[in-house]
């Protein structure tokens, strides 16, 4: 399962590409703490994921992401990767299913708000 990807921007565009990004982790339900360079969302309720397990709603469960910008040359890399979600959200394999669903629906998300602003140069999954 992939755990990071990374999105290629020209650097004059890369604090826009930022706001477009926290815009669209916001729209998908996410709270969003922006610092400078980086971005920090979560989403659902750690506690109720720890003690519920599978059986809390998807729609709470507990989800956390980091996206950070970096400069080299040309071109900022944003990068999008999960932040720690605890055990009870890697483990098992409905924890696995979600995990890997959400995952699937954020990088939707953000790469189509940058690549609707044609911002986007590449991408990379790791």
């Amino acid at each position: 399962m992939e755990t990071t990807i990374e999105y290629a921007v020209h650097t004059g565009d890369r604090r826009t590409a930022m706001e477009l990004a926290g815009a669209a982790l916001r729209s998908d339900g996410h709270r969003v703490d922006a610092l400078p360079g980086s971005i920090v969302a979560e989403a659902g309720s750690r506690l109720l994921t720890v003690l519920l397990g599978a059986l809390v709603h998807p729609g709470r469960e507990y989800r956390r992401y980091e996206l950070v910008v970096s400069t080299a040359g040309g071109r900022s890399t944003l990068t999008l990767r999960h932040a720690d979600h605890g055990p009870a959200v890697a483990g098992g394999t409905i924890g696995a299913a979600r995990r890997q669903e959400h995952w699937r629906r954020v990088t939707g998300s953000v790469e189509r708000s940058l690549r609707s602003a044609g911002l986007l140069v590449g991408r990379v999954e790791r």
